[in-house]
């Protein structure tokens, strides 16, 4: 039967590969699908000047290079029961896995899989992390990231569900934080979908697209998660794996631990296999990215500077240009009521010359501007930043959505400058929302409102710290946090996960 199946998704594959060659979500983009990523398993044997079958041994999984293979062109990961010493500790099966060392950050990323017939207790995988990266030195900055296209989780009773995850490490008040499943950043990193058909009986397509703004994920074409990308902005390795899952292993107090399941009782099952029919990769259109929720129609006072933080990606192996430009510019505009620029003030990021991507810093001082109520009727500000990248010969790129976010300028509370992030500290935990106010000498007003503006907690008068526990919040979801003084106003962001 397996033959059967694999000679019909021979004949389908190739035609594919000849004909169409574009992702299953997306069939009518004209994407460029990158070869040098990109693996149909068609020759027959493993290229393994491009895969590593072989990396270190981590966690619960002991990875050998004889359980990758090609079979009847396709990728074929085997799982065996085999009892083996490692670091002193006994471990009870080997595994296959496949990973790039390439890596990469953007784009489309795509695999066609068949999961183990075992089922319960293996997980066929196919992911992106990174490795080696150095410690960030600025708050809120990724040592590590990782994005599951797909974690065929085949737990016990339920083998159809199905995992697009996220995980990443990141600097929080001078420490590295995990934020991952089952964790408390649900929220922030969980995409669970249960198939209405089981993983193991036939060949479907597992893709994710990972844009500076956004990911997506899609099963055979149909978009089943998103979120918004807030830290896998990191250089990450294409991977294929089979791994353990319950009830081989378990997590003790946060740790992957191996249950005994020794030779002497033969586990029925085993070996077993995953099969991928190919994975591809698609480069996708150059991006520029400003946090719309941080700036779109938000209050800057006049008195300190704007601060802009945007992310840009010329596009899969192109680069940002001096010509035009000069590197990534943003321009602050006073707009008249016809769109025309009547004043401007421009701030440029010459560092992004000549690279891919990565996160660019303007600042504005906006000593001297008017305020948005005195401005002649039908007058606006607007933040407008822009590039020119070296895909089609030189291309000028903005922001997606809009080419511009207004903005409002008052003289009233300073908005997040640079003593309101000093003496204001806000930050996330499971159990809620912490506001620490120890360095300010009056009390703040604290006030909770979701992203649609409305308003979830009031606090009119805080001395001292403060926890506004998850009982305030009505969903998990992302919320803005304002906590304003007389003088100082800090507008944040934060994510709940209840």
């Amino acid at each position: 039967m397996r033959s059967k199946i694999l000679f019909t998704l021979l004949f389908v594959s190739l035609n594919y590969f000849g004909f169409s060659q574009r992702p299953a979500s997306h069939p009518n983009v004209d994407w460029n699908n990158n070869l040098e990523y990109s693996d149909e398993f068609n020759s027959g044997v493993l290229d393994e000047n491009r895969w590593n079958k072989n990396p270190s041994d981590w966690g619960t999984w002991s990875w050998e290079p004889e359980n990758a293979s090609v079979i009847d062109t396709a990728l074929a990961l085997q799982m065996v029961q085999h009892t083996h010493i490692r670091n002193g500790e006994n471990y009870y099966f080997t595994s296959g896995i496949l990973r790039n060392e390439e890596p990469r950050t953007y784009g489309y990323y795509e695999a066609r899989i068949l999961a183990t017939d075992k089922g319960q207790g293996t997980c066929p995988a196919f992911w992106l992390y990174s490795r080696g990266q150095p410690d960030p030195t600025e708050e809120g900055e990724a040592k590590y990231c990782e994005i599951d296209a797909i974690e065929i989780f085949q737990i016990p009773n339920q083998l159809s569900r199905l995992e697009m995850n996220l995980h990443t490490r990141i600097l929080e008040n001078g420490e590295l934080v995990w934020k991952r499943p089952g964790q408390g950043f649900e929220a922030l990193t969980r995409n669970t979908w249960v198939a209405p058909w089981d993983p193991r009986d036939e060949y479907h397509t597992y893709g994710v697209w990972n844009r500076p703004d956004s990911i997506l994920w899609y099963v055979d074409g149909v978009q089943r998660g998103g979120k918004k990308n807030y830290y896998w902005h990191l250089p990450m390795h294409i991977t294929v794996s089979l791994g353990l899952r319950t009830p081989y292993e378990r997590y003790i107090n946060g740790v992957r631990t191996i249950q005994p399941f020794p030779d002497s009782i033969p586990e029925p099952g085993f070996p077993t296999q995953m099969f991928t029919d190919y994975v591809r990769v698609w480069d996708t259109p150059a991006q520029l990215y400003i946090d719309r929720e941080l700036y779109y129609d938000q209050e800057f006072s006049i008195y300190e500077d704007l601060e802009i933080d945007a992310i840009y990606f010329a596009g899969q192996n192109e680069t940002i240009l001096v010509d035009g430009w000069l590197g990534v510019t943003c321009n602050l505009q006073e707009l008249d009521e016809n769109g025309i620029v009547v004043n401007e003030l421009t701030d440029l990021y010459p560092n992004a010359i000549g690279k891919e991507s990565g996160k660019a810093k303007f600042s504005f001082d906006l000593t001297g501007l008017t305020p948005s109520s005195a401005l002649p009727a039908g007058h606006t500000y607007a933040i407008r930043p822009v590039f020119r990248t070296s895909q089609n010969d030189g291309e000028d790129i903005y922001m997606e959505d809009e080419q511009f976010y207004p903005i409002l300028l008052t003289e009233t509370t300073s908005v997040n400058s640079l003593e309101a992030k000093e003496k204001i500290k806000i930050f996330s935990s499971n159990d809620g929302v912490n506001v620490q106010l120890s360095d300010l000498d009056e009390s703040a007003q604290i006030f909770v409102t979701d992203l649609a503006g409305k308003q979830w907690y009031h606090n009119p008068s805080v001395f001292g710290d403060l926890l506004i526990d998850n009982g305030n919040f009505p969903t998990s979801g992302v919320y803005l946090i304002s906590v304003k003084t007389d003088k100082l106003h800090r507008l944040e962001k934060v994510i709940i996960a209840r």
